[in-house]
């Protein structure tokens, strides 16, 4: 990685260039796509943490299309990846802590419903 950072900032850029990730983007913030790419590309290059698809696919599913939101879970992200998984990928399924699995992010958004596993 160079002095400047710049192998971090190009992993933001091959993160906003997933093709499912990409058009989810498109999609979700129209006109606002290109500043939610430079939101996140420079949220990746901050740190390894966020570099992970799986992960940038919680933080646009929890954004749910507001900008706002999104610059919430990715200052989220960077304190606690896990728990934005937990609040993307899991709902609560009855007393107490149980938990269900119902999206896997992993995947991509078209198939993150289908065939779920805990």
């Amino acid at each position: 990685m160079s002095p400047s950072g710049g192998g971090a900032r190009r992993a933001g850029e091959d993160l906003i260039n997933i093709p499912d990730i990409r058009e989810k983007i498109k999609s979700d913030f129209g006109a606002q796509a290109e500043e939610v790419f430079a939101l996140i590309s420079a949220a990746v290059g901050g740190g390894r943490e966020l570099n992970n698809p799986r992960l940038i696919r919680c933080i646009i599913f929890l954004a749910d299309k507001n900008i706002k939101k999104l610059k919430v879970c990715l200052d989220s992200a960077k304190t606690d990846p896990r728990d934005i998984i937990m609040w993307a990928e899991y709902i609560q399924s009855g007393p107490g802590d149980q938990t269900k699995r119902v999206r896997d992010f992993s995947k991509t958004f078209e198939l993150s419903e289908t065939d779920v596993r805990e």
